[in-house]
């Protein structure tokens, strides 16, 4: 694959060339500093901008648009990555060379046509489309509690700093909801398109002359020039003692989930050991959490960690009977103990470093999952794949009980199944 990096002033356009697949995947990034009110109003932008243009009002046009486009695939969602607020325009085609020659120009100006010509009737959003997003998304905020997992992870978060930006969840919130009208969010796309920071991602086989004068005529933003924000959430102090909450409500098992917090982690700790802890604690197929929890002791249905990067925090998660609550907490912090003491073998080391070589070498797989870990690199500063893979191999057990030291135990949540919900 090569790669090439354009600035095109008003963008920074990245172009991914390879052979390997038959499609060409294009994403488009409107990154801006993350405000908790920004998070329903763009989830309800992306939706009703997906829903209707000027040209295709109707979601019955846009299908049919799509369909003569050889049924090319078109999205857009939000995401936040610590400080940012991430708006993804994503769209994959067939190569032109097995359809025909003008598919990439006709694809594009859809893209166009989604993200700068919306459904606008004097100044101000349709109002039929208008409600028919905002329904949508209010169902789906209300719909949170029915995932327990996901609401008890919500809840933890929310527990560990309610001002933090990793405590505002993607879904939005219905009081700000409410706020929300045709003009002030036609506004507000408005001032989004001039202010926000723009990425365009491009990976496929194609002629790049011909890509990048295309994406210079459809994809021409007006953005004006901003300061750059720090994507990543550092912790100034940490508890002595990890706080507990418990809440009651009607589900068939209990769910925890756990914050803690890392601090001071060194750049190489940071992109590198943090990981290989984080697989052999319970994001491995054979982590401790897995073989002393759940097969030795038969006290979880299920539990694993994971590293939220951008916020420096590990996240464990668990599906629990209540009555073993006190346990798993116990066995969890005391295996994280051990690891501090020195528990942990250079064969364990070398299995979970074998698990997650393979799992870089999978992301070629896919066009998606390539394209992804391009974004990645660049958001968060990661070094590219050859660096990787010779970076993960100097990781020495050592390391791993030095960062397990960093590693602190913040928040424990339990939503307990059972009883009424007394939040």
């Amino acid at each position: 694959m090569k790669t090439k990096k354009i600035d095109l002033k008003y963008a920074k356009l990245y172009l991914i060339k390879t052979n390997k697949f038959r499609s060409i995947t294009i994403k488009v990034l409107l990154k801006d500093k993350l405000k908790k009110e920004d998070i329903t109003r763009r989830n309800f932008l992306i939706d009703y901008l997906t829903l209707t243009s000027n040209k295709y009002k109707t979601r019955q046009a846009l299908a049919l648009k799509i369909q003569e486009l050889y049924s090319l695939y078109i999205n857009g969602y939000d995401t936040r990555l610590g400080n940012y607020l991430i708006t993804k325009f994503s769209m994959s085609l067939l190569n032109p060379k097995y359809t025909e020659a003008n598919m990439l120009e006709e694809s594009i100006d859809l893209l166009r046509e989604i993200i700068f010509n919306p459904h606008v009737k004097n100044n101000k959003f349709d109002s039929k489309c208008f409600e028919v997003v905002k329904n949508g998304i209010l169902n789906e905020i209300k719909t949170i509690k029915e995932n327990p997992k996901t609401y008890a992870n919500i809840k933890m978060l929310e527990n560990m700093d309610p001002n933090a930006t990793y405590a505002y969840h993607g879904y939005g919130y219905i009081e700000d909801l409410e706020q929300i009208n045709e003009k002030n969010l036609y506004e507000y796309y408005q001032n989004l398109l001039k202010t926000a920071d723009v990425d365009i991602y491009v990976i496929g086989d194609f002629n790049q002359e011909e890509m990048i004068k295309i994406i210079k005529d459809k994809l021409n933003f007006q953005t004006l020039k901003k300061p750059k924000e720090d994507i990543y959430t550092y912790h100034d102090k940490v508890l002595s003692k990890p706080k507990i909450i418990i809440e009651k409500e009607n589900n068939n098992q209990s769910k925890l989930s756990i914050g803690c917090k890392l601090k001071d982690l060194t750049e190489f700790e940071r992109k590198y050991v943090i990981n290989l802890y984080n697989m052999i604690l319970g994001g491995g197929f054979n982590s401790k959490f897995m073989q002393i929890i759940r097969e030795k002791n038969s006290l979880a249905y299920y539990i694993n960690s994971s590293v939220l990067k951008a916020d420096n925090i590990l996240l464990i998660q668990s599906g629990i009977s209540k009555e073993n609550f006190k346990k798993v907490v116990s066995n969890i912090k005391k295996i994280m103990k051990d690891i501090t003491k020195g528990d942990i073998t250079e064969e364990e080391l070398e299995t979970v470093r074998t698990e997650y070589l393979s799992l870089l070498e999978e992301v070629n797989d896919n066009i998606d999952s390539i394209l992804e870990n391009y974004i990645a690199t660049n958001l968060l500063n990661l070094d590219d794949f050859s660096v990787r893979k010779e970076k993960i191999k100097e990781v020495t057990v050592q390391d791993i009980i030095n960062v397990s030291k960093k590693v602190h135990m913040d928040t424990i949540y339990l939503l307990e199944d059972g009883g009424n919900n007394n939040a």
